[in-house]
């Protein structure tokens, strides 16, 4: 026959009386304060013993076996802690030495060295239940409003109420936590500047834009693409003919040239929308004093500071949305060299990217931190032109990028704390002006020749 589940008052004691576990001891004569070790599994210096006592409650209380999660064993343990009315009165977690928390024997237990084990109801067996596997199999459950949620690592954690712990488990799977992600930058990049090169990236230049002088080189438009054909003798030009005329202002010298719309959503809420005229890109940055527009004289790009979030009535997304902005530091860099939209994470918050709003593919793309990454390249654009005159759909002429969470995955974007669109305003003139005129009107011999040598360029 299986083994009862024991009572966990009394189990721990024992545990504690017994000296197996490092670092889960006494701490005061009296016996009614004792410490756990806590360290996050993030951590370098983390180790199985770390883990020992959260393990063996795992093993005898049913809910748990030696090959699981150590994360869950760790928040069931937690959980059974607060449902038998166990204080935390010191939280050294984050120190690096000896990151331990000590937690206070519940009132009605006495000392328990001194009073007998208390006898546990049915009704606090039930609050101490760990978290069951089916809830872990299937974690975004809609919920009613007065019970918060907590992005973790792999689910979801519930609870009616929310601690720093809560926080810093939820910041360490956002990887924004400050022990995590915290490796220099290199100075120099050489073979990430190869390996892009062989897709068409080229370093970024200042743009007379970027260093303040006029407002274009000759033959280089930095606004948006006026539409062809708005009034005058453009009216009468066959669509191809205009598209033709518009796509060479976007494809000038072999580089790719448009204004970026960037949208900001905090919990799937714009809060606001700002038209970078930069040609070289901008640098998505978290500085509430700074002047938007101003420039990084070193890599051309626009800095873009997101806005300060509003002060909602959910508590926890407030937290967790400064947190993630916070933590942007250096920022995310979206810059145009050549025919190449890249992006280059420098802060601690991780970013995911996708050229599509409403991705369903649940196959998070990761921007790169170590080196700039090629996310967009204008000849796919291009292909997407030819596959639309031939009877397939109209290429995407934006990004999203989601900060601090992973996506796409089975939470809607709308869901997600931090997520900024960037439109290429000229990319989105063309593919109106293709959508409007229709796939037969573009079907020109000029165009589709165009075309093929614009897809033919290196």
């Amino acid at each position: 026959m299986a083994q009862p589940k024991p009572l966990f008052i009394p189990w721990l004691k024992a545990r504690i009386d017994s000296g197996l576990f490092p670092g889960v001891d006494w701490t005061d004569p009296g016996r009614t304060e004792f410490s756990v070790p806590w360290k996050h599994a993030l951590r370098q210096d983390s180790s199985s013993i770390d883990i020992l006592i959260f393990k063996a409650w795992a093993e005898v209380s049913g809910n748990g076996q030696a090959q699981g999660d150590p994360s869950v064993w760790k928040r069931n343990f937690r959980s059974t802690l607060r449902a038998k009315k166990f204080v935390m009165v010191t939280n050294n977690s984050k120190e690096n030495a000896n990151p331990i928390k000590v937690f206070r024997w519940p009132k009605q237990s006495s000392s328990p060295s001194t009073a007998s084990p208390p006898v546990e109801s049915q009704e606090e067996e039930e609050l101490s239940t760990p978290v069951q596997e089916e809830n872990q199999q299937d974690p975004f459950i809609f919920l009613d409003q007065n019970v918060e949620t907590i992005l973790l690592q792999e689910d979801i954690y519930l609870a009616s109420t929310i601690n720093d712990d809560d926080l810093e488990d939820c910041l360490m799977a956002l990887n924004i936590h400050p022990s995590v992600g915290t490796a220099a930058m290199p100075e120099e990049l050489p073979q990430a500047v190869e390996d892009l090169a062989c897709a068409g990236w080229r370093a970024p230049q200042l743009s007379p834009m970027a260093t303040g002088g006029e407002a274009a080189a000759e033959g280089h438009p930095t606004t948006a693409v006026a539409p062809v054909g708005a009034g005058g003798e453009g009216q009468q030009q066959p669509v191809a003919e205009q598209f033709m005329q518009s796509l060479s202002q976007t494809w000038v010298d072999d580089a790719f040239k448009t204004q970026f719309r960037v949208s900001v959503f905090y919990r799937g809420v714009k809060v606001s929308e700002n038209l970078v005229d930069n040609e070289a890109g901008f640098r998505l940055v978290y500085s509430p004093e700074m002047r938007m527009g101003e420039v990084d004289h070193q890599s051309g790009l626009t800095l873009m500071t997101l806005p300060t979030p509003p002060v909602t009535f959910d508590s926890v997304q407030n937290r967790l949305t400064q947190q993630v902005l916070d933590s942007l530091g250096a920022g995310v860099d979206v810059g145009v060299s050549g025919p190449v939209v890249y992006s280059h994470r420098r802060g601690n918050a991780r970013a995911f990217w996708s050229r599509c709003k409403f991705d369903r593919s649940r196959e998070p793309q990761q921007v790169a931190k170590m080196e700039p990454q090629a996310l967009f390249r204008f000849q796919d654009f291009v292909g997407g032109i030819q596959e639309f005159i031939a009877g397939g759909k109209c290429p995407s002429c934006c990004l999203y990028i989601c900060l601090g969470e992973e996506w796409p995955d089975r939470r809607p974007w709308e869901k997600k704390l931090v997520m900024v669109e960037v439109v290429f305003t000229s990319l989105e003139f063309l593919r109106m002006m293709a959508e409007d005129g229709g796939a037969s009107s573009l079907q020109s011999v000029e165009l589709q020749m165009s075309l093929t040598e614009m897809m033919e360029v290196e």
